[in-house]
């Protein structure tokens, strides 16, 4: 039997088999069909096209023998180390009786030899079958894949459909987003390659290990089995893990299953037992505290996740991260410059999404499962460098960056300080539209923002209304602006926050409540130099303007 450490191990290293193939593919494709984006005469595309597929189609096959050659070895060597860690397992679950070493049980060895060849073939197999999807989101062979990416990429230049970057995103948009795929031909059908892979490796290793436990519970006379446990279970497998049962009942019950024991879709697994004799590796009381936990879960961001919801949804960021790592490797062939900085800065968000996410789950993170064969230290440190400084460019175009200074700070404001940070989103939203002008600074925003809260809201104004809050127009209008983008560019001048307590707490006027044709109330509080309008209903501040005495 294998632990669930152990199972979830291997599911992320039968990914890996096929990562440097998928690797070289799409980075393969992608310099090809930029070639052929430089290319504006017919004729000459076509010559060279021919000269392209048939020199590809011979590179690719001297390199996926290579890769597969390294990708079996690695396969022999998991099969075999999983097939004696599980042995063992089942070996000391059964401590009174004698048993062969895993070395010297040449039924044992016989298991193993035959599910090596077994996932050998079903490797090379799968690699025979593999193809790419096409701009047109086709799953298409190898050959046939490379002919319609690079025929798009050059009919859209040739003919003015779009320009050069445009046409090479759109050729090569698929590659990164759905990487190399393995087709079924006869049905169509067909998913990634290192889904079917890790489907074909997963289900190769639980029928050997199946075989292994069943040798050994026949050799040694047990009678029972019992199934592991883990944090974090799916619904499915909680109710009955970490149990004993008889030979007979723990069949039916594994048959009854959708997702049986001993597959390796999941993380358990059973091992033999005598039963009144193998003691349970869980009572009652961990097995409850378990399930607990499972359900108190994690809230993040106002939603709550089981305990097993919460890996699946790091297993989902993982692959994001991996398919953001080949979307820069696709813009880095293709020479796209501007997309590899967008496509930089969105892995930087991705990673710290991750961090933040785990931390909050309370799980480790796994940062090698989103590793990519090609996307070395350089990559990384590439696009570390695109984030900050994008940042410091950013910020500095809004007049956050004496604020706000460096992308850990924003970082910290973000993911700590939410308050802060949809204060800072409602400001740079505003410089952005024209509404305030980057000279003001985040820093002076902000601590007008701050008047407000702390002398206006929670008190009462000359009319009798409580201020609750200010509306994002209010602070516009607050701050002023030299072109106001919502009447034709005029100017507006600020308010001075002294003038408007003055409005509000000791009006010379108070007009009579108005009505829009939303039905939202308004009135208008008439000061000596400003005029501020409150909502009477829901104590929000709405706007306000200068006023001539």
């Amino acid at each position: 039997m294998l632990r669930a450490d152990e199972i979830d191990a291997l599911r992320g290293a039968a990914e890996e088999l096929t990562a440097p193939i998928v690797d070289y593919l799409i980075q393969d494709l992608a310099k090809r069909v930029a070639k052929a984006g430089q290319l504006t005469a017919t004729a000459q595309y076509e010559t060279w096209k021919l000269q392209e597929l048939g020199l590809s189609q011979r590179e690719i096959k001297k390199r996926l023998k290579k890769l597969l050659k390294v990708s079996n070895q690695e396969l022999r060597q998991m099969l075999t180390q999983s097939a004696e860690a599980g042995y063992s397992y089942d070996l000391r679950s059964l401590p009174q009786v004698q048993a062969i070493p895993f070395r010297q049980n040449e039924a044992v060895q016989q298991i193993v030899a035959a599910a090596v060849q077994l996932a050998e073939n079903d490797l090379s197999n799968i690699t025979k079958t593999i193809g790419m999807v096409d701009p047109y989101g086709r799953a298409l062979p190898l050959r046939d894949a490379y002919r319609s990416c690079m025929d798009f990429a050059f009919m859209q230049i040739s003919t003015g459909a779009t320009d050069y970057n445009t046409a090479i995103r759109r050729a090569t948009k698929n590659l990164a987003d759905r990487g190399v795929r393995w087709i079924d031909y006869e049905s169509g059908v067909h998913t990634s390659l290192e889904a079917a892979v890790r489907r074909n490796v997963m289900g190769g290793l639980g029928l050997m290990q199946k075989q292994i436990s069943q040798r050994t519970h026949d050799d040694l006379g047990a009678d029972g089995w019992e199934i592991d446990a883990h944090n974090n279970s799916a619904p499915d497998h909680e109710p009955i893990q970490g149990r004993q049962y008889p030979d007979a009942e723990y069949q039916a019950l594994n048959s009854s299953l959708v997702r049986r024991i001993g597959t390796l879709s999941c993380g358990h697994s059973a091992h033999p037992i005598i039963l009144g004799v193998s003691i349970p590796q869980y009572s009652p009381e961990e097995l409850e505290r378990m399930r607990q936990k499972n359900e108190e879960g994690v809230t993040y961001q106002g939603k709550h996740y089981t305990g097993y919801e919460a890996t699946q949804r790091q297993r989902r960021l993982e692959a994001s991260i991996r398919r953001q790592k080949r979307r820069i490797l696709v813009d880095e062939a293709a020479g796209d410059a501007k997309k590899l900085q967008t496509d930089q800065i969105k892995l930087q968000i991705l990673r710290q999404e991750y961090s933040r996410f785990s931390k909050a789950a309370g799980l480790r993170t796994q940062l090698e499962r989103a590793e990519v064969a090609k996307f070395g230290w350089k990559q990384a440190g590439d696009a570390d460098k695109a984030a900050k400084d994008y940042y410091a460019e950013w910020s500095k175009s809004v007049g956050v960056n004496s604020s706000i200074k460096t992308l850990a700070e924003y970082y910290d404001v973000k993911y700590n300080d939410p308050p802060r940070y949809e204060l800072l989103k409602r400001y740079a939203a505003d410089v952005k539209d024209g509404w305030i002008s980057p000279l003001v600074r985040f820093g002076g925003y902000e601590a007008l923002y701050n008047r407000v809260q702390n002398e206006l809201v929670g008190r009462v104004t000359g009319g009798g209304t409580l201020i609750t809050g200010q509306s994002q127009h209010f602070m516009q209008r607050v701050v002023g602006t030299m072109f106001d983008p919502g009447h034709e560019g005029v100017r507006r001048s600020g308010v001075e926050i002294e003038s408007i307590k003055s409005a509000i707490f000791s009006p010379t006027r108070i007009d009579a409540p108005r009505v829009s044709k939303a039905g939202i109330r308004s009135v208008r509080y008439i000061g000596k130099s400003c005029v501020v309008t409150i909502n009477p209903d829901t104590g929000i501040l709405i706007q306000t303007n200068p006023r001539k005495e």
